[in-house]
């Protein structure tokens, strides 16, 4: 497809969620039970603001004091589950520190990814976790499933590793670059790590 129609194509999809995101805000008023359509509707149109960002080569961290423990409790609970999706937990390592300083709009956004693809997966539970390695800070996303390397029917198209590679790479401090990793657990499944310098 054409660069100049895809952007096109876009733009107009993320309008659209724009007006539907508008129409469910007004439904939650007067029918509570609209608030997940909604809520889905509004990730998806950051996520595809985000993915937008990416594709141009705009993506510029806003850096910000934030809690972790505080934010990854944020992360768990914005996060859109089906009714049968595997139990999300939050494991906070006692090395963690109260603040650190990162563009939490950015890494929801690449942890959001990261769990999606966990959800896919895991067979009970999904762990998002936060410690403090050197001079980094690591989330996690581990899921019990049977870990990377795993046939699947409908094979994914990567881009949400890249999103979170290029998130990662958008936060710089004092010469340390933000990186990811994705790999087996020791205790079974897939991990995935986003490090914060």
């Amino acid at each position: 497809m054409d660069e100049k129609l895809t952007a096109a194509v876009v733009h107009d999809m993320k309008n659209a969620l724009g007006v539907l995101e508008e129409q469910l805000s007004i439904l939650c008023q007067s029918n509570p039970e609209v608030a997940a359509s909604h809520a889905l509707c509004t990730s998806l149109r950051q996520k595809l603001i985000g993915f937008l960002t990416l594709y141009k080569g705009e993506l510029t961290a806003r850096i910000n004091d934030v809690c972790p423990e505080d934010f990854l409790a944020e992360v768990r609970d914005l996060v859109f589950l089906p009714p049968d999706a595997p139990e999300i937990e939050v494991a906070i390592s006692p090395n963690t520190p109260v603040i650190w300083f990162f563009d939490e709009r950015l890494i929801q956004l690449a942890l959001e990814a990261a769990i999606q693809n966990a959800l896919r997966f895991a067979r009970s539970r999904i762990t998002l976790g936060a410690r403090r390695e050197g001079d980094f800070l690591v989330f996690s996303v581990r899921d019990d499933g049977p870990g990377l390397g795993t046939l699947e029917e409908t094979p994914s198209t990567g881009l949400g590793t890249e999103l979170c590679r290029t998130i990662a790479r958008a936060h710089i401090r004092e010469g340390l670059k933000g990186h990811v990793s994705l790999a087996n657990a020791d205790e079974g499944g897939a991990l995935f790590e986003i490090w914060l310098p």
